[in-house]
């Protein structure tokens, strides 16, 4: 705010006191301060405002039309005040996030209904995407994101880890054989998610080196779901994310094979706009989100 408007939430409240030292303890300024103020204001316009005497302070004419202007500044400042008082202190409106799809069916569909429990004033409108999106133009309160690179220009706060796994059904083993390095695979089906560009191979950690290895793609399609059931149809082999198997591996549906060579975890992080003040609707969503990972931990 301009230094003339802060000049005129003191006049007013000198006028509306009638006394700068009753202004001046409940602004918290000294009265030197709130005098000094006032003659600035006064001298920066070219007219008298108050008439000072040693009893009481009156407005002049042109005192008691700037009052009127000062009043509406103080409303609107108080306005303004409670505004950023609710947003931060109330869970409560619409949040805007944006997601992974299969992350969104695999964590957030089924947590939900617990974060709306404890926050009934929340709306959640969630757009799925694994792109990029600005979330300025699109209004965007977070965005999930699996990345080792997140964003420079926003904050990008860590909310756990997730690691890509391989598996294949019990019956695609027995039949095909259990690849016991990653080069073997290439003599194997394997079931590829495809991007916007043909993918032939997959990264793996070996001889604490990170090397793409080549594999064999039978099936490319961009759905984790279909990757997901196509494996535990006895397809081939899948490269999908823990929280998605985890539960099919521990019923025996799926078996995890070349774990020695994983690559390391992939970071998830929320992604929010840098804001003076953070809404509460967006630091009780943070929490909520931590909160899951760590139990998944």
């Amino acid at each position: 705010m301009e230094k003339h408007y802060y000049q005129l939430i003191i006049f007013y409240y000198v006028s509306l006191f009638k006394s700068f030292t009753k202004a001046a303890h409940h602004l918290n300024y000294s009265k030197g301060y709130v005098s000094k103020q006032v003659h600035e204001l006064e001298s920066k316009i070219g007219v008298i405002l108050l008439h000072r005497n040693t009893r009481v302070i009156q407005l002049t004419q042109a005192g008691e039309a700037i009052f009127e202007h000062a009043a509406l500044i103080v409303r609107e400042y108080l306005n303004t005040e409670n505004t950023i008082a609710s947003l931060q202190n109330k869970a409560e409106g619409l949040l805007r996030l944006t997601a992974p799809p299969t992350y969104a069916n695999c964590i957030l569909a089924s947590n939900l209904p617990h974060f709306f429990k404890d926050y009934p004033q929340i709306r959640v409108e969630i757009n799925l995407t694994g792109q990029l999106v600005n979330l300025v133009d699109q209004k965007i309160d977070v965005a999930i994101r699996l990345t080792h690179e997140p964003p420079l220009d926003r904050v990008a706060k860590k909310i756990g880890v997730y690691q890509e796994i391989i598996c294949a059904s019990p019956q695609y083993l027995k039949k095909k054989g259990v690849p016991s390095h990653p080069k073997e695979l290439l003599n194997h089906n394997c079931l590829i998610y495809s991007y916007n560009q043909r993918q032939s191979h997959w990264p793996f950690l070996i001889d604490s080196a990170m090397i793409p290895v080549v594999i064999n793609p039978k099936l490319e399609v961009n759905s984790s779901s279909i990757l997901l059931e196509s494996a535990l149809s006895g397809l081939g082999i899948a490269r999908l994310p823990n929280y998605m198997v985890n539960q099919a591996i521990k019923r025996h549906q799926l078996e995890e094979i070349l774990s020695n060579f994983y690559p390391p975890p992939t970071p998830i992080y929320a992604i929010y706009i840098q804001s003076r003040i953070i809404p509460k609707k967006i630091r009780v969503f943070l929490k909520f989100l931590q909160e899951i990972h760590e139990k998944m931990l």
